[in-house]
C-alpha cells in the first residue's frame, strides 16, 4: 500500500471517529424517514472500518402474526446471489480448475455459439445469452433440470454476438452454476456451502426459502404492509433462479461475507480487483461498479417476488451497506446513495414525497414513452396511484402540482415538467441538468 493511501486512510479514520455520532444519527434519521414514508420495510446494516453504525429492523416481518423485522430476520436476496456465483468461479480459476478464457463449448459442445462464449463473458453479461423464454414457456422437456435448461437455451436466439454488447442475463449465471457443478464435482448448492458459507460462518444462509421453518423467516409483500389486508407475494422455488438468485440470508451473514472478501479469506486481491473492474456498462464479475467522490463503490441489488435487496461496498475504505426488504415496491439504491453521501460528508437531499394526490384521470394523461436520446426512452407508467418513470430502473415521480413532479435519484431531485399543446394534450416532458434543459418528446 502506498504512503499516500495509508495517509488517506488515517485521515479518514480520524474524521470518521470525530464525526461518528452525527454520522450515525444522520443515517438512522434518513432510514427512519424512508420507513415512515412506507419506502423501507426490512433490515439494514451499515458499517465503516469495522464499526457498526446502524444495525436495525423496520416494519413487519409478518403483519398477520404481528412480528417485526430485526437484525436476525431472514430474507430472499435474489440477484445478490450473482456475487457469490462469480466469487466461486474465481475461486476455481485461482485453483487452476477453470480459466476465464475457457469456452462454454468445453462443457456443452452442442450449445449454439458455445465456442464463441467465454466464462469471462458469462460473468460480465456480455455473452448474448437471452432470458427471453417466450418461445419455450409452454413447452415441457424431459431429463434433469440441467437438461431442460439447456434444451430451452438452445431454442432461444442470442441477443447479440458474444462480446459485442451488454445485456443482463440470468441465463448466463444459471449456466455458470452448472459449470461449477461440472468442475467441482458437487451440486452448486453444496459448492457454495463448502467454499463460501462454511469458511465465513454464514450459518443463517441457504437456498430453500419455501422449506425454511425458522421463526426468523420474513413474509414477502408486494407493497408496504400497513394492515392485515396486505397481500403476501407468491414465493418462487429456489430451483428456478438457481445460481442467478437462489440464496436467502441475513444482514449479519452478508456482513460476514463483506468481511471475508475484505480480509482475503476467499480469493486473492488481484482476482477481486478484476471482479471490481468494469467490463462493459459498469459491470464487472458479479458486481456493478460506481464511485463516491473518486473512490470505487461495488454493489449489487436483488429483486424477486416479495423481496428487494442491496449490498454496497467501498473496499478501499472498508465500508459496507446492506439492506434487505420484505416488500418489492421499493427503491433501495436511492437510500444507498444518500448513506454514502453522509459517510463521505457530501451534500444530499431529504427524501422527496408526494405533497398532493392527483386524480387518476390527470395521471393517465402522462402515461407514455418519452425519448431521452436516440434509442433511449423514459417509460412513464401508472402503478396504482403512483406515477413512475423507468429507464434502466423504475423511480417514482412525486406530484407537487398538476404537470410538475419531483424525481429523487438518490443524488439530487429533478423537477420534471409535463408540457402540453394548445389542445391540452401532453407533448413532452422536460427537466434541467445544471444550466442545460432536456426536452423529451412523447411518442405518438
Amino acid at each position: 500500500m502506498s504512503n499516500k493511501r495509508v495517509f488517506f486512510l488515517l485521515v479518514m479514520s480520524w474524521a470518521f471517529c470525530a464525526n461518528a455520532q452525527p454520522v450515525k444519527q444522520q443515517i438512522e434519521k434518513l432510514v427512519d424517514t424512508y420507513a415512515a414514508l412506507g419506502k423501507f420495510n426490512g433490515s439494514i446494516l451499515v458499517a465503516a472500518q469495522g464499526k457498526l453504525l446502524l444495525n436495525k429492523g423496520y416494519g413487519y416481518k409478518d403483519i398477520k402474526q404481528k412480528t417485526f423485522n430485526d437484525p436476525h430476520t431472514i430474507y430472499q436476496i435474489a440477484s445478490l446471489t450473482k456475487s457469490f456465483t462469480a466469487t466461486l468461479i474465481l475461486k476455481l480459476v485461482e485453483s487452476n480448475r477453470l480459466a476465464l478464457t475457457d469456452k462454454v463449448s468445453q462443457f456443452y459442445p452442442d450449445l449454439p455459439k458455445g465456442d464463441s462464449i467465454t466464462i469471462d463473458q458469462l460473468l460480465s453479461h456480455t455473452s448474448g445469452l437471452s432470458d427471453d423464454d417466450s418461445n419455450t414457456r409452454t413447452k415441457t422437456y424431459p431429463g434433469s433440470e440441467e437438461a431442460k435448461f439447456l434444451v430451452a437455451l438452445r431454442e432461444r436466439p442470442l441477443d447479440f454476438i458474444p462480446g459485442t454488447d451488454w445485456k443482463y442475463s440470468n441465463a448466463g449465471y444459471i449456466l455458470l452454476g452448472y459449470i461449477i457443478e461440472h468442475v467441482s464435482g458437487m451440486s452448486y448448492y453444496e459448492a457454495v456451502r463448502t467454499y463460501l458459507f462454511s469458511p465465513l460462518g454464514m450459518n443463517h444462509s441457504g437456498f430453500d426459502f419455501i422449506g425454511l421453518s425458522s421463526p426468523n423467516k420474513a413474509t414477502g409483500y408486494w407493497e408496504f404492509p400497513q394492515n392485515d389486508t396486505a397481500r403476501a407475494a407468491t414465493l418462487i422455488d429456489y430451483r428456478g433462479p438457481r445460481a442467478a438468485g437462489a440464496i436467502y440470508s441475513t444482514t449479519g451473514d452478508l456482513y460476514q461475507w463483506h468481511q471475508g472478501l475484505q480480509g482475503g479469506k476467499l480469493i486473492s486481491s488481484s482476482l477481486l480487483n478484476r471482479a471490481y473492474t468494469p467490463v462493459k456498462n459498469n459491470y464487472g464479475y458479479g458486481w456493478m461498479i460506481d464511485s463516491v467522490g473518486r473512490t470505487k463503490v461495488v454493489w449489487h441489488s436483488g429483486d424477486i417476488w416479495g423481496f428487494k435487496s442491496e449490498l454496497a461496498r467501498v473496499p478501499a475504505d472498508d465500508i459496507c451497506i446492506i439492506m434487505l426488504n420484505n416488500m418489492e415496491d421499493v427503491d433501495l439504491h436511492i437510500i444507498t446513495r444518500k448513506i454514502l453521501a453522509i459517510l463521505y460528508h457530501q451534500p444530499y437531499q431529504w427524501p422527496a414525497r408526494t405533497r398532493i394526490q392527483l386524480s387518476t384521470r390527470v395521471l393517465q394523461a402522462y402515461i407514455g414513452e418519452y425519448q431521452l436520446r436516440p434509442g433511449e426512452w423514459i417509460k412513464v407508467s401508472l402503478d396504482g396511484h403512483r406515477l413512475t418513470a423507468t429507464t434502466t430502473r423504475k423511480q417514482e415521480l412525486y406530484a407537487q402540482k398538476e404537470d410538475y413532479f419531483l424525481l429523487d435519484d438518490g443524488r439530487e431531485q429533478l423537477g420534471v415538467v409535463f408540457n402540453r399543446n394548445s389542445l391540452g394534450l401532453v407533448t413532452d416532458l422536460s427537466f434541467s441538468l445544471g444550466e442545460r434543459k432536456v426536452i423529451c418528446p412523447k411518442k405518438e
